[in-house]
């Protein structure tokens, strides 16, 4: 049976070791923490569809991406999604990866929120986003991905 969780916080950093990004959702919270690994592959896929998501659905609302600044301390509604992560704890208390194997973005006309669902073999985390914070996620998953080193342009 698979698990399902509710996605609180997001934490993108590249493992060079497995040679994949690493999204942590939940780090601090032990019982609710995934730690879903991307392929290099599936990267170069998913950032294009979510960008062409985001045009479709919020082309009103400004494109702020590009310009964004994570500041996990700016305010308490983005706390939610982006917390200060201790790279301590985010070692210490890591868990079994789970290779990252769908993402759907399921928008809600009357909200204008997103669900955001990340889906492994074994576990689901979902959560709804407005504009701004699924903008910010794409960001910062963005900004961990080894461009050089995957010989990707920064601009793809």
């Amino acid at each position: 049976m698979k698990k399902n969780i509710t996605a609180n916080t997001f934490t993108p950093i590249y493992d060079e070791l497995e040679d994949r990004l690493r999204v942590v959702v939940n780090y601090e919270d032990i019982g609710n923490r995934v730690d879903f690994m991307i392929t290099r592959n599936f990267i170069l896929n998913l950032i294009p569809s979510a960008e062409e998501f985001i045009l479709n659905y919020y082309s009103k609302e400004p494109m702020i991406y590009d310009s964004i600044t994570v500041n996990p301390e700016s305010n308490a509604n983005e706390n939610k999604v982006f917390s200060k992560t201790d790279a301590v704890n985010l070692e210490l208390f890591r868990t079994e990866e789970e290779l990252l194997l769908e993402v759907n973005f399921s928008f809600d006309l009357a909200t204008k929120y997103t669900l955001l669902t990340l889906s492994s073999k074994n576990v689901s985390a979902k959560i709804s986003l407005d504009s701004f914070m699924l903008q910010k996620i794409i960001h910062v998953i963005k900004s961990a991905i080894p461009f050089m080193k995957w010989g990707i342009s920064r601009h793809f």
